[in-house]
């Protein structure tokens, strides 16, 4: 016998299970929207310069137009750089501190210029920092790359490149990155772009011979990452790259020449 009563307590049975589906499936929706929002966040707030808690430019005095193009440089997409004084290698009494060196006065002053920045950065504490020098340019969409960097960046990292010389690709770290990529690193050339984590600061103040080096800092630090003293990744191709032509030698790196990357 046909029963209202029970078409009605049917009808609200089903409503009861469809609003109860629906409100699951909002939830999962709503939870993996709002992590999302939470990386973004992370990402932007949290951090002052593409995703790092702080940002050195190494630059001579001398080279005032260079400080200014990196000023102009942040300006435009928005990062804030310190404009650190490299040593200069007239700087007797600076380059003194590597008296037992055979160095040249041109690679002490360099080493000596990336390792107070080191010195710096731990110094202050910052969870990690990205060094640069004064010559380089950046990708217009360096902040979106970072953002992706950052989420898939293995938590034990001590170095990431934002651009290196001469990098021959090692394993990859999936992303969602289609152009570039990011891979562990196997000796990667050049210092004109790299960050460091706290730990991988306190590594390189420990393990670089300060004292007595005998290789410039461009060289030793990829021979601690091949020798696996040194955790480092890389993206290729690079975000951040040397600008200076054939006749505008970097001043930080005096004797450094051209380099032509390698293709993977």
């Amino acid at each position: 016998m046909y029963s209202p009563f029970l078409t009605f307590v049917g009808f609200l049975f089903l409503m009861l299970v469809t609003y109860n589906s629906a409100t699951l499936f909002l939830d999962f929706s709503y939870f993996s929207t709002t992590n999302q929002i939470i990386n973004e966040l992370r990402f932007t707030n949290s951090t002052t310069v593409l995703g790092f808690e702080h940002a050195y430019v190494i630059n001579l005095e001398y080279r005032d137009d260079r400080r200014k193009k990196m000023k102009a440089l942040g300006d435009y997409l928005g990062l804030d750089l310190d404009i650190i004084k490299a040593v200069n290698k007239f700087d007797d009494r600076a380059l003194s501190k590597l008296n037992m060196s055979n160095l040249e006065a041109g690679p002490k002053a360099c080493y000596l210029s990336y390792y107070s920045v080191i010195e710096s950065n731990v110094k202050n504490g910052y969870k990690n920092a990205i060094i640069l020098e004064d010559d380089v340019d950046m990708e217009l969409n360096i902040t979106d790359i970072m953002s992706e960097v950052h989420r898939n960046l293995p938590n034990n990292w001590d170095i990431l490149y934002l651009g290196s010389c001469h990098e021959k690709g090692n394993k990859l770290i999936k992303t969602n990155l289609t152009i570039h990529k990011l891979h562990k690193s196997r000796y990667p050339k050049c210092t004109h772009a790299y960050a460091a984590s706290t730990k991988g600061a306190k590594k390189l103040l420990k393990k670089l011979k300060i004292g007595n080096t005998t290789d410039k800092i461009d060289r030793e630090i990829p021979a601690l990452i091949a020798a696996g003293k040194i955790v480092s990744y890389s993206i290729y191709p690079q975000i951040v790259v040397q600008i200076k032509g054939a006749n505008d030698l970097s001043d930080v790196t005096p004797d450094r020449k051209n380099q032509i990357e390698l293709i993977l």
